[in-house]
């Protein structure tokens, strides 16, 4: 009995340090460093121009704008975790070539952007850069968020609904909690996050167009997760990718879908 009396209490010391751990470093496992890339702004690409984009004075990403007539609108790109500003250029040349500036924002901690790496940063530097978009330059601003991105376009959203144009959410959860919950299903997760980026209920008073952009063999966010999402919402159109996961979804993108994309959100 005292034998398993001490695995017994041996087992419940494991059980909650574990708990404590993911409590503790969920910000670190979240958003983990990011790799070295190249400033945009040595990249050579005909028919758009880059400079570093500033937020209150400080790097805070890029602009990205086409270089033959005026921006008839701005794009912000906010990127998933693992990466970094500089692995956007592809997708923000998707909106230079319909004609729209794009800002790529970087998160403090990530890429060439100093700060705390935290969801709490990422999540304020996000807001303050519609904030900073809208006070730069008129004309319709859309958003667009890719997994991590997807949940920080949604916390910006929230409370800033007749500022927005239109938002498209590649691969993303419906909210971070049921995400965890799935992943740790021993741990009460739901408890354990310091916030639950509950997407649906961030745009849920969003009336703007809403694009959410789904790969059905996504194994890291579950594309019933998009599913979810674009069912509770009245304005959301859904696309499926059949063929792509969760890091190749852009090549599985056509120039075809991304020209519905445009309709849907009314910036063709």
């Amino acid at each position: 009995m005292r034998v398993l009396t001490y695995a017994l209490w041996i087992a419940v010391a494991a059980y909650l340090g574990a708990a404590l751990a993911l409590y503790l470093m969920q910000d670190r496992m979240l958003l983990p460093s990011t790799p070295d890339a190249a400033d945009l702004r040595t990249v050579v690409k005909a028919g758009n121009h880059i400079d570093a984009w500033k937020a209150q004075g400080a790097y805070a990403g890029y602009v990205v704008r086409p270089t033959e007539h005026e921006p008839r609108g701005t794009f912000i790109v906010y990127h998933g975790n693992e990466e970094s500003a500089e692995t956007k250029l592809p997708l923000a040349n998707v909106f230079v070539r319909a004609g729209f500036r794009v800002v790529i924002v970087e998160y403090p901690g990530h890429g060439k952007r100093g700060g705390e790496r935290t969801m709490q940063a990422a999540t304020v530097a996000s807001r303050e850069a519609l904030a900073s978009v809208l006070s730069q330059w008129r004309g319709p601003v859309y958003l667009v968020g890719e997994s991590l991105g997807a949940g920080m376009a949604s916390q910006v959203v929230k409370g800033n609904e007749s500022a927005i144009a239109g938002v498209v959410l590649v691969t993303p959860w419906d909210s971070l909690a049921d995400v965890a919950a799935e992943k740790y299903p021993a741990f009460p997760v739901r408890w354990l996050l310091h916030d639950r980026f509950d997407s649906i209920a961030a745009v849920s008073r969003y009336e703007g167009p809403l694009v959410i952009i789904g790969a059905q063999r996504d194994e890291l966010i579950p594309v019933a997760h998009a599913r979810r999402f674009a069912s509770e919402h009245e304005h959301a159109r859904l696309m499926l990718l059949p063929n792509a996961d969760h890091d190749d979804w852009f090549g599985a993108m056509t120039p075809q879908d991304w020209g519905r994309v445009l309709q849907w959100l009314k910036a063709a």
